[in-house]
Formats: C-alpha cells, sequence, structure tokens
C-alpha cells in the first residue's frame, strides 16, 4: 500500500538535498529482520549516500521512539563497550574535559561507568532509556552545557535528519570541540533492519561535515570498526 503512493514522488537526499522523482533513483532493497517488511533504499548520485527506507523516514519522531522502546524491551545489543571507548580515546581526551557519550546504550554498554572510573568527566545520553539514571539522561532537553568532545558507536546509521542532528551537535561542542563516531555503515553492511535509515557511502561523510560546520580530522577503519573524526570549525 505504501508503494503505490511512491510513483510520481519527488525524494529528497538526506546529506545534500538532491532531489528527484522516485522513478528515478538507483534503489537497494533489503528485508527487515524485525518485521517492517520490504526495505527500498536510495543510493544518491550527488553525495554517494544511501538513506531511507522513506516510509520509515515519513513516521512521525513520537512513533520511531515508540517503536525503539518496544525493540528494546525484547531485544538487546551485543556489548559494545570496547567499540565505544576505542571511539572516546579517538578524541585524545583530558581528564579536565567534558564529554558526552551519544547514544550511550542500555544494559550490554558500560562506557560511561568505566571511563568515569578512570578519572574522566563523561554523561551518556540514551533517548530509548526507560529513566534517567546516574551520569545517563534520556531527554535531550536535559543537556544544557557544552562539551569539549561528543562520541557514539553504532549510531549515526540511525539518524533519519542528519543535517538537524550534526547542527545540534556544533551547538553543544565548544568552538574547539571534536567528536567521533564509529560504525559498520560508512560501508554497505547491517541493511536487514528498518532502524538503520543512513549509510554514509562515498564521500558523503564530508558533505555532511560542511554542510554543519565541521571537517573530517581523521578517518580510521579496522575490519569492520571504521571511525570518523569530526573537528568543528
Amino acid at each position: 500500500m505504501y508503494r503505490l503512493s511512491l510513483p510520481g514522488r519527488m525524494i529528497r537526499c538526506i546529506i545534500c538535498d538532491f532531489t528527484q522523482e522516485w522513478g528515478a533513483w538507483k534503489k537497494r532493497l533489503d528485508t527487515c529482520q524485525f518485521g517492517g517488511g520490504e526495505l527500498e533504499r536510495y543510493e544518491c548520485p550527488k553525495c554517494e549516500c544511501v538513506f531511507g527506507a522513506q516510509k520509515y523516514l515519513d513516521l512521525e519522531e513520537a512513533f520511531v521512539d515508540l517503536d525503539y522502546r518496544v525493540l528494546y524491551s525484547r531485544y538487546a545489543e551485543g556489548d559494545s563497550t570496547s567499540n565505544e571507548i576505542k571511539t572516546f580515546r579517538s578524541l585524545n581526551p583530558t581528564s579536565e574535559g567534558l564529554y558526552l557519550d551519544w547514544g550511550c546504550g542500555g544494559l550490554w554498554s558500560k562506557t560511561v561507568s568505566t571511563l568515569r572510573s578512570e578519572g574522566y568527566d563523561i554523561w551518556g545520553f540514551e533517548p530509548s532509556a526507560q529513566t534517567s539514571g546516574d551520569f545517563i539522561v534520556n531527554d535531550q532537553s536535559l543537556i544544557s552545557t557544552q562539551f569539549n568532545g561528543i562520541f557514539s558507536n553504532n549510531v549515526i546509521e540511525h539518524f533519519r535528519e542528519p543535517i538537524e542532528q550534526f547542527r545540534y551537535f556544533h551547538s553543544i561542542l565548544k568552538p574547539d570541540g571534536v567528536m567521533a563516531h564509529s560504525s559498520p555503515c560508512y560501508e554497505w553492511s547491517y541493511a536487514f533492519t528498518r532502524f538503520h535509515t543512513l549509510f554514509l557511502l562515498g564521500k558523503s561523510p564530508h558533505v555532511l561535515a560542511e554542510r554543519t560546520g565541521f571537517k573530517v580530522q581523521d578517518q580510521v577503519q579496522d575490519g569492520e570498526y571504521i571511525n570518523y573524526v569530526f573537528v568543528r570549525t
């Protein structure tokens, strides 16, 4: 039924705003392992990102938030603490700095507690957490300061409005702030879930940075671990 609404519709790239009619887009198809049906994503000929499915991008934020809460009520990620800490260290952090773990996960991640025990002033934000706890909040409105660094692991591929999200990061980073986002989805990987709406292939990480007041400072790949470091300009 949703597909019937697509012919003739104009589809806009969520990184560079390139827009063309649905029928002109090169498409990649997959199936959601969480019951989300067929996933039709689009290859941008201008910035090279792959985005979609459009049916998920079109949903209201409140519905998506509920969808995540339902997912995490019965599904847990693997322990990603080691990769998160690896990404944090790519910021070249100092004990005097203030840092934010964006999308810090639930019970499967010990990043915030581990790094705080090492003496780092680090806080976490996790919108899918049931309640805010010690050093972790679930409401973005509770973030009221600026940070020396922001980092995430396996989060950037979930952004439905990456330009708006990066501009928000810019607003909560100090003038010389740095952020790092690691994800296997800088390549065409893990496309079997509707929750992954962005694949930053090709030059798209640089386009995203340039449009939002950042520049790419570094890129590291070790197997599936891919990390981009962005510096605020």
